[in-house]
């Protein structure tokens, strides 16, 4: 592995985080940060500095000061553009970005503005519009992976024996099974309520549907299941599921964990593909309800699980990673919005969770999603069509970077009846284009 010297007149938490990601993560090389301005004038290593004066005539990133900063406050964000990617930080002439690329990368991974006060959406949400790459127009550009490819160029340039990691771009479809099945194995009283409320919204196709699927003369309009996994075998894709096991409320309405026909699914999808918790609407704020559902189901697949996805999106920085950590899990699946595609960390490639509160770097491990379907369909008000050709261009955007692309489906969303209608063909079409994309590599 090949190996950089950085020179910075200070060093801080926030500093080795970011140089760990982009340097070392996204590039794949070593690097020794130091602060000796002698070691480094000498040295004829591979080097940069990232100060706020060159030391010579080296690679020179001027620095802001905001990773050298302990506390947590309100940033002056000024959006400064630059040959096809953009910051926060603005810097002088001298350095190589007229912007800090190491500063604004902290400010997007570690989601530094969730840690102040801000507006949320009615679900208690962060909301994307309100977050700075909203703000800025890049939020549907993984813009920490373009800075990791813009610092590669002037490391090749000025030291071409640099070997740099070969990254390549993959699929990952990942699913939410917030109701498995939408007729089936419902309680009395839950079904009752839905013949009265078609009979009343005098909704006799559903009416109809509703009495076929019970009497077993139709199959369940939300058990796609074979359908998801045919296109996954047809293309290689690796799906990761989700399972809801919350009790019953009135954001969680799955079947019952206790349901032997929802036991079994779960069982038989486990022994095909990876699976993780989709933890229920207020589990967020309890460590206790947290447990209690993941050990619900590590007893139905016996065997650990250590992933999670948060019902609704619903957590809240840093709070919620400290409860899934406590609760032993290793990995979130949450970091996307609701009401908008693309980039909520800026960046589509896996990273280590920073607690600002602490200051430290944590083994988490955050897996950003670049789409969901049903903000598509609920919050954009996009038809298939327009769906398809916007995750596209999120596609692209990712092939640019060679990183994972990460897709966030619902059984429900291949009934290919009414918002849903041509989200077959969206969903097989993508798969697709994937797979293309990674046999032309």
């Amino acid at each position: 592995m090949s190996k950089v010297l950085v020179y910075s007149e200070r060093s801080s938490n926030r500093l080795s985080y970011v140089l760990d990601f982009i340097l070392g993560d996204l590039l794949g090389l070593e690097y020794e940060l130091t602060n000796g301005k002698d070691k480094f004038a000498l040295s004829s290593d591979a080097k940069f500095s990232y100060a706020t004066q060159p030391v010579g005539d080296e690679l020179f990133f001027e620095c802001d000061s905001f990773l050298f900063e302990k506390d947590i406050h309100p940033q002056p964000i000024n959006f400064i553009d630059y040959k096809g990617i953009s910051g926060f930080y603005p810097v002088s002439k001298r350095s190589l970005v007229p912007f800090d690329m190491f500063a604004s990368a902290f400010f997007m991974l570690s989601r530094y503005e969730e840690y102040l006060p801000g507006k949320k959406d009615k679900y208690d949400r962060y909301r994307g519009k309100e977050s700075m790459n909203y703000k800025g127009g890049f939020l549907e550009k993984p813009m920490v992976d373009l800075y990791a490819l813009e610092i590669k160029r002037f490391l090749n340039e000025k030291f071409p024996a640099l070997e740099f990691k070969k990254r390549s771009f993959e699929y990952i479809p990942t699913f939410d099974i917030d109701m498995a099945y939408s007729y089936l194995y419902k309680s009395a009283q839950v079904t009752l309520g839905g013949f009265i409320r078609s009979l009343l919204l005098s909704d006799f196709k559903e009416l109809n549907e509703r009495f076929l699927v019970l009497a077993r003369r139709m199959k369940d309009p939300f058990d796609t299941y074979d359908y998801i996994f045919s296109v996954c075998e047809e293309f290689s894709l690796n799906p990761h599921f989700f399972f809801l096991l919350g009790d019953r409320s009135k954001f969680d309405k799955n079947i019952s964990y206790s349901n032997e026909a929802y036991r079994e699914l779960i069982e038989r999808i486990a022994h095909k593909a990876r699976t993780g918790i989709h933890l229920s609407y207020k589990s967020h704020v309890s460590t206790d309800r947290m447990q209690r559902e993941i050990t619900r189901m590590e007893e139905i697949v016996s065997n650990k699980i250590y992933s999670n996805r948060f019902h609704y999106l619903r957590f809240q920085l840093p709070h919620s990673y400290a409860r899934l950590i406590k609760a032993g899990l290793t990995s979130d699946y949450s970091m996307g919005y609701a009401g908008r595609v693309g980039f909520r960390a800026g960046t589509c490639t896996p990273f280590n969770f920073f607690n600002v509160n602490h200051d430290l770097k944590t083994p988490f491990k955050v897996y950003p999603f670049a789409f969901m379907d049903t903000t598509f369909t609920h919050y954009l008000k996009y038809d298939a069509a327009n769906a398809l050709e916007k995750i596209i261009q999120l596609m692209q955007y990712v092939k640019k970077v060679d990183g994972p692309f990460v897709a966030l489906w619902h059984n429900s969303s291949f009934t290919n009846t009414k918002e849903w209608r041509g989200w077959r063909h969206v969903f097989e079409t993508v798969a697709r284009e994937a797979q293309q994309s990674t046999e032309e590599k």
